[in-house]
């Protein structure tokens, strides 16, 4: 019989989330009974809005999944994105964005598999976002010099919105429009230690090799040999970066293949 524990949610966060992407994924579901209370053992908080609860006779636990640096102060343990380094707290763990599994992008292709997916790839690049970001945008300005690069979103504007062309949700629906094109400009908002977030998994999932800039520490988790990563590039000087997407663009992913499609992690 599973031990139970009370808990309360608070702060923009509900059970549902919680346990998909911090209990189920670090095995927490299989060992404990959960209930839901206003008596609880203890409370967990989200990073949305104000709703933090004080010190009391529970035990508070802070979900930093956003791009939030944890705050030991105002809970007695916490999960976020920042690397453990970082935060350098015992009672600190972090997560992979919102719970996600890199090991889901691990593919078992075949070569005729490989070579069908490449066919299909008849756009060169997108630029998919509603936010401002200026060095996000200053890198489509540049890229866009040397090829029309498709920005459907607010940010960069230059062709129709994809809500009314594809359907679902709206993380299937950009998954659909990524899909077409051979490269995806996977700017995160911040560059920031241990963010990643679904600009990456997004692409590489519909097989749209990322153009990345975000997290430094990225090879931790992924192959960097199986996307573009621009720090790789524009630390040494920025036109070799716009050679490789040259060289890269033309249907021919040869040098690519071997780690873009089947070992995306490490």
């Amino acid at each position: 019989m599973m031990h139970k524990i009370k808990i309360k949610f608070k702060n923009g966060l509900n059970f549902d989330t919680f346990k998909k992407e911090v209990f189920d994924v670090n095995g927490v579901s299989d060992s404990f009974e959960f209930e839901l209370s206003d008596n609880p053992d203890f409370i967990v908080f989200g990073p949305y809005g104000n709703d933090i609860p004080p010190k009391g006779n529970y035990t508070r636990i802070g979900y930093f999944c956003e791009n939030i640096t944890p705050d030991l102060s105002i809970c007695e343990w916490a999960f976020g994105i920042p690397r453990e380094e970082e935060v350098n707290h015992k009672n600190y763990k972090r997560i992979q964005w919102h719970g996600f599994n890199p090991q889901l992008l691990v593919k078992n292709l075949s070569d005729n598999d490989i070579d069908e997916i490449v066919t299909q790839k008849q756009k060169f690049c997108n630029f998919l976002y509603s936010n401002t970001v200026p060095y996000r945008e200053d890198f489509f300005k540049q890229l866009s010099k040397y090829k029309k690069v498709d920005a459907p979103g607010k940010s960069m504007n230059n062709m129709p919105s994809i809500d009314s062309i594809y359907s679902g949700d709206v993380w299937e629906r950009k998954r659909s429009f990524l899909s077409k094109y051979k490269f995806t400009i996977a700017f995160e908002n911040y560059a920031y230690p241990g963010y990643q977030t679904e600009k990456l998994y997004d692409s590489m999932r519909v097989n749209s090799l990322p153009i990345y800039c975000g997290d430094n520490y990225i090879n931790e988790t992924f192959n960097t040999d199986s996307f573009l990563n621009t720090p790789d590039f524009l630390k040494i000087r920025q036109s070799s970066f716009l050679d490789l997407i040259q060289k890269k663009s033309q249907l021919n992913f040869v040098d690519i293949r071997p780690s873009f499609f089947k070992n995306p992690i490490n």
